[in-house]
């Protein structure tokens, strides 16, 4: 009998579309929140790209995620790509109007929205049995690799040749997604979800994968701590005259594909719970830490450790949603899983946003670390339910 390979044709070109769609994902969120205060924005109207980002994007998913089921990957994973690069193409035709550059935000989270979810559950589909972690974190590397230079090369393009060379090369990158999207084959044949009887046609089970909330919520708390590091460290080191902060997330981004090329060999000692519980104590403890930074060196040294316990935690409970989920649910699965992750977001930056403007940096950072913290206890006990619904993945 032939063995799946890990390697295969279609695992290369779902990781490719991704890499290109990433590209552009991560230079729009460094990019344009400058190009809207030089196209005459205010620091208001960069909060409400964000907002509207979050909030499309999170109804869309709710709305739109049993298609990914229902449809097949193949389709919502070429409509997301289609819409997204329509998205870049809007911004290209409509830059230098700050209600253009808002109305496309906008849509850009209905296409991500679709488009996003599609990938990680391809790759759930796809993945040889016992390679579900492996895949993932080969994965995750193609979804982070461009965060580390689509900065640098965004901010390049726009500031020494022209906005209109930044937003050419993002739709660029889009299409080239959408090709590799069209190279991938689809292996995923949509099946009828069991039916009960008096189900509801807008029942909650119907846009939510109601048996993967508990570690849906486990991420929800984690990403709420974070999100004070995520919004606030490069304003929090600027206060402190650090230098050198532009750097913060670049290195955090390559611990991130640093650790998952590891990340995997963990498994061969510890348990999926256990590694899960220690990557949010990692990141928790690092969160506490930055409170306390007042030098470049540790401020870069805090970003790498958290990197390191951000991806562990989040690789394998990621496994573990994808394993506790009924194959024909694994879309729902994943866009239940984004869709708190987005709320953790939310709910922090405006959280840590009241907190460190009366409150300081440092009691935000310190009352964000006790918050991942508080996510263990959750997290052990859903690797508990993990092992009894799937089985071990390893």
């Amino acid at each position: 009998m032939e063995t799946k390979k890990l390697w295969s044709r279609n695992f290369i070109f779902i990781n490719l579309c991704v890499i290109f769609a990433s590209f552009t994902n991560f230079a729009y969120i460094y990019v344009l929140p400058v190009h809207m205060l030089r196209i005459g924005g205010s620091n208001t109207d960069v909060g409400l790209m964000g907002a509207a980002l979050t909030i499309v994007g999170l109804v869309t998913r709710l709305a739109l995620a049993p298609q990914i089921d229902r449809w097949g990957r193949k389709p919502m994973l070429l409509l997301g790509g289609f819409l997204f690069a329509l998205t870049s193409l809007g911004y290209l035709l409509l830059k230098d109007l700050v209600w253009g550059v808002l109305l496309m935000r906008c849509f850009s989270g209905f296409a991500q929205g679709i488009l996003f979810p599609v990938p990680p559950t391809i790759v759930s589909d796809i993945a040889p049995k016992g390679k579900l972690l492996d895949a993932l974190g080969y994965f995750g590397i193609a979804s982070s690799l461009p965060a580390i230079f689509s900065s640098p090369l965004g901010l390049y393009l726009y500031e020494k040749i022209s906005p209109a060379a930044f937003f050419v090369t993002t739709l660029a990158m889009a299409m080239v997604s959408i090709a590799f999207g069209f190279l991938y084959r689809d292996e995923y044949v949509p099946e009828k979800a069991p039916k009960t009887s008096g189900s509801r046609r807008f029942a909650l089970g119907n846009v939510l994968e109601l048996s993967v909330l508990l570690p849906c919520l486990v991420f929800l708390v984690s990403i709420l701590g974070f999100s004070a590091v995520n919004n606030f460290a490069i304003p929090f080191g600027e206060s402190r005259a650090i230098t050198g902060m532009s750097w913060f997330f670049t290195i955090h981004n390559i611990a991130i594909i640093a650790t998952r090329l590891i990340a995997t060999r963990l498994k061969k000692w510890f348990s999926s719970r256990t590694i899960i519980a220690g990557g949010l104590a990692i990141i928790g403890a690092g969160t506490v830490l930055m409170a306390f930074a007042r030098s470049t060196w540790s401020m870069m040294a805090v970003s790498a450790i958290m990197a390191v316990g951000g991806t562990l935690y989040s690789q394998y409970l990621q496994a573990d949603i994808l394993m506790m989920s009924p194959d024909h649910r694994r879309g729902v699965a994943n866009s239940t899983m984004m869709l708190f992750q987005d709320v953790g977001g939310g709910i922090g930056a405006a959280l840590f946003g009241v907190t460190s403007e009366y409150l300081g940096y440092g009691f935000s950072f310190v009352t964000a670390g006790i918050i991942t913290l508080s996510a263990i206890p959750l997290a052990l006990l859903c690797g508990r339910k993990a092992l009894r619904k799937a089985g071990p993945f390893q």
